[in-house]
């Protein structure tokens, strides 16, 4: 096994350990290989010290990337030199970088209805729909399903979310009757919009759609 992979391998070992996202793990191991063949190239052997650490994300900013580019850069350099190194991360002098901060664009309310509209079915406009009155991420809402709806309360669950979290999101009632109308044209089963399992609607959700 060449050095790099052994490093990568170690790296990946510990965060399956600690339970990581296959995504997290893939962009870690990912930003981790550039910086040790930027090293190698660079001529720098080991033992790994902090310095050459230092100067690769000064080359990444100087190159031009993007604060986020860079950012995930830092996260896996520091979890490498921390846990599988086992030296310590100088914050002084390798100190997170800032992020960048800028307004989104806010579209109005006719450009939004007109988004939707742009929905080639119905089941793409409720999806639409649903993201736009709940902030829910991507992922999230395709992996939302029939039993995470509490309509009593007005309430989304959400599991594993970003970082593997779980949280309740609000959910207005004009929404849940959307929802209504939607399961009433669709009938999905466990999964709300993706029909991954068989599960029954009505075990999960009384009152017609149980929201």
């Amino acid at each position: 096994m060449s050095t790099h992979t052994n490093h990568l391998q170690k790296l990946q070992d510990w965060m399956e350990l600690r339970n990581y996202s296959e995504a997290t793990i893939s962009a870690y191991r990912c930003a981790l290989k550039q910086f040790l063949e930027w090293r190698e190239a660079e001529g720098f052997s080991a033992p790994f010290g902090q310095e050459e650490a230092r100067r690769y994300l000064l080359s990444r900013y100087r190159s031009g990337k993007k604060w986020q580019t860079v950012n995930g850069d830092y996260s896996a350099m520091r979890k490498f030199y921390e846990h599988v190194l086992g030296q310590e991360w100088d914050v002084e002098h390798l100190p997170r970088p800032r992020k960048e901060r800028s307004l989104p664009g806010i579209l109005s309310t006719q450009e939004v209805e007109r988004l939707i509209s742009y929905g080639r079915t119905y089941k793409h406009q409720v999806f639409m729909v649903l993201l736009y009155g709940t902030g829910l991420r991507l992922s999230e809402a395709l992996n939302l399903r029939i039993v995470d709806i509490d309509g009593q309360r007005q309430q989304l669950r959400i599991v594993k979310g970003k970082g593997a979290k779980g949280r309740y999101v609000s959910i207005p009632e004009c929404l849940l009757e959307v929802l209504r109308n939607y399961y009433r044209a669709y009938r999905p089963q466990d999964y709300l919009f993706n029909g991954k399992s068989t599960r029954n609607w009505k075990a999960a959700c009384p009152r017609s759609a149980g929201w």
